[in-house]
């Protein structure tokens, strides 16, 4: 049995052709809010209320990519797309980069330690979430500045200068110093251009799955 505002199409959400982004937008958006009540005054609910304003606005500037666009496919083609998550997988172990940092569970207690799961879990789709959506924009946002008349080289400066924004993010909160960071800084290119590949040619849901994936199994 069909709801009345699902055979009307009045629900918003259902709205969007990307289901999948959908999906991890309302996770990423309750699991934000979780962590910004239950963590007032601490780091943590400052960078989750943080992370939610990105996921939210520059999930306005990207509407193409998850919204309606001729490029976003249906759910189980973008499920195909994750696959792809191997490739910065292997790239970390390949360089040897153990940049993340790794979290321990204060409490052996089994339920405590299923919350802690979920948390955690919760914690790096809204991560992926706001990250995938900052790209996007800066990929709509690349042709304010700059146009090419060669279609291919425009498509390549869009790639680069999103790529390169979103790089640069990553060292809002740390000093950026190429002794210490050029390996990450590189992977971090390599590991975009996959994403930005399956965001461009599937949608975002199929970006964020790989981004989470990826994050996951630091």
């Amino acid at each position: 049995m069909t709801t009345p505002w699902a055979r009307t199409g009045e629900n918003p959400l259902e709205q969007a052709n990307d289901r999948i982004y959908m999906i991890l937008f309302t996770i990423a958006l309750v699991t934000g809010a979780a962590f910004s009540l239950g963590s007032v005054g601490y780091l943590l609910g400052f960078n989750a209320t943080t992370l939610v304003y990105i996921a939210l606005g520059f999930s306005t500037m990207s509407g193409n990519y998850w919204l309606k666009g001729a490029n976003i496919q249906t759910a189980d083609i973008q499920l195909q797309w994750t696959s792809l998550a191997i490739i910065p997988i292997a790239l970390r172990w390949a360089m040897q980069m153990p940049f993340f940092d790794q979290l321990a569970a204060s409490t052996t207690n089994p339920t405590q330690q299923l919350q802690y799961m979920a948390q955690v879990v919760g914690l790096w789709i809204l991560v992926a979430v706001a990250e995938e959506a900052f790209r996007a924009a800066m990929l709509n946002a690349a042709d304010l500045f700059t146009r090419f008349t060669d279609k291919d080289i425009q498509d390549r400066y869009r790639v680069f200068f999103a790529n390169t924004v979103w790089v640069v993010f990553h060292f809002f909160q740390r000093p950026l110093d190429l002794n210490i960071y050029w390996k990450y800084i590189l992977w971090l290119y390599a590991a975009g251009l996959v994403m930005t590949y399956a965001l461009i040619k599937a949608g975002m849901g199929a970006a964020t799955l790989i981004h989470i994936i990826v994050n996951l199994t630091a």
